[in-house]
């Protein structure tokens, strides 16, 4: 009971406007199974990466495929708390943004914290999902190697080890989370295919199947 207590609290106080009266939000007579955390990355005027070829932003690719994670996510009878659920940032300067994503970051009774992003790279040949975790934060390890594996898996890629890092949306949760890099935009097999609904799909699965890999046993 305290557990479906603290996540109804956070989802009010995170993701209702001062101005605007709370909607009710009713998770059923059983708890969720688990807590995850959502950031999009980037919104607003800070739009992140540019695909070279056809212009396309991150931020709104972010948002496209975070939104399909996070129904996945909840199809699985996970509670999802986003960061963003439209295309604005969540403050007028970056600074503030990122200390408005931090807060809800560090939600309390979060299982683990997942940030979507684009990739970008000098060299076009360089292509495909990557996922990072804070440097020496075994568990934020474990759990990345988790979503890099579904991912390789459903996209029938090479395995690839996760990467450790020293990213703010990693560094602030006091529990395990992952950066994913969905793919480059400076590719252009990547920058077409991270357009297309179907693959975005693919993409949202496969990394909803890694977190609750984890979360049930994978650690």
């Amino acid at each position: 009971m305290k557990r479906t207590l603290t996540l109804l609290l956070s989802f009010f106080l995170l993701n209702c406007a001062p101005a605007a009266p709370c909607t009710p939000v009713t998770l059923g007579t059983e708890p969720p199974a688990y807590f995850v955390i959502l950031d999009y990355g980037h919104g607003g005027r800070d739009c992140g990466a540019i695909g070279v070829d056809t212009g396309v932003r991150e931020s709104e690719l972010t948002l496209l495929i975070g939104e399909r994670v996070a129904r996945a996510l909840e199809d699985r009878g996970c509670f999802v708390l986003r960061t963003r659920t439209g295309p604005d940032a969540l403050a007028d300067t970056k600074r503030d943004d990122m200390a408005r994503r931090g807060a809800i970051l560090c939600s309390e009774g979060a299982d683990c914290t997942v940030s979507i992003h684009m990739n970008k790279f000098a060299d076009r040949r360089v292509k495909g999902p990557m996922c990072y975790y804070q440097a020496g934060a075994d568990s934020g390890k474990a759990l990345a190697q988790c979503v890099m594996d579904a991912l390789t898996a459903a996209l029938g890629r090479d395995a690839r080890l996760a990467n450790p890092g020293n990213n703010y949306v990693t560094r602030i949760p006091s529990v395990p989370s992952v950066l994913v890099e969905c793919g480059f935009l400076s590719n252009p097999e990547d920058e077409r295919s991270l357009q297309e609904p179907a693959y975005q799909q693919r993409l949202a699965d496969a990394i909803a199947d890694g977190v609750l890999a984890y979360l049930t046993g994978g650690k």
